[in-house]
């Protein structure tokens, strides 16, 4: 089940950012906490009977979010791609968004296969988008999704 973050959730959520400092870009707990109040965004807890992940939407434009993070705790499952489902439904469906967009270290094998799995249109790369906290520029992916290509889904 996908819901909103509530406080008690925060700390579950910036351990889990911090367990992968070189996939997950780590803005801290108040960022969280901001983030989680914001009405024209969605801190969403992937919760299977227990903190199982997290999901970042930040509203950006009229009509356009971006997923800026998202994580589960049991990789290798099929977790990321359910938990990246349930996110398409809360963007397209409740908030009644006409696209999302996001960007995927391009090193991340594992995350850019999901996103493409749930029908995502890989952009470009951006060329040394982000510092990591190793020290190291990465080159990330861009994605993005239209509400109507998610609507034509089988």
């Amino acid at each position: 089940m996908l819901r909103r973050a509530e406080t008690a959730d925060l700390a579950a959520i910036q351990a889990l950012i911090r367990a992968f400092p070189l996939q997950l870009l780590d803005r801290g707990e108040g960022f969280l906490a901001d983030l989680a109040a914001d009405p024209d965004s969605r801190l969403l807890v992937w919760d299977r009977g227990g903190f199982a992940g997290f999901a970042m939407v930040e509203g950006m434009y009229p009509g356009v979010v971006n997923l800026s993070n998202l994580a589960v705790t049991a990789r290798g499952k099929g977790e990321g791609r359910a938990l990246i489902a349930a996110v398409q439904e809360v963007v397209f469906a409740e908030m009644a968004m006409h696209r999302i967009f996001l960007d995927v270290a391009a090193d991340n094998a594992a995350g850019l296969r999901a996103f493409e799995a749930a029908g995502f249109v890989r952009e470009g790369t951006m060329r040394e988008c982000w510092l990591r906290p190793d020290g190291i520029w990465t080159d990330c992916h861009a994605w993005s999704m239209l509400r109507r290509e998610w609507q034509a889904r089988p």
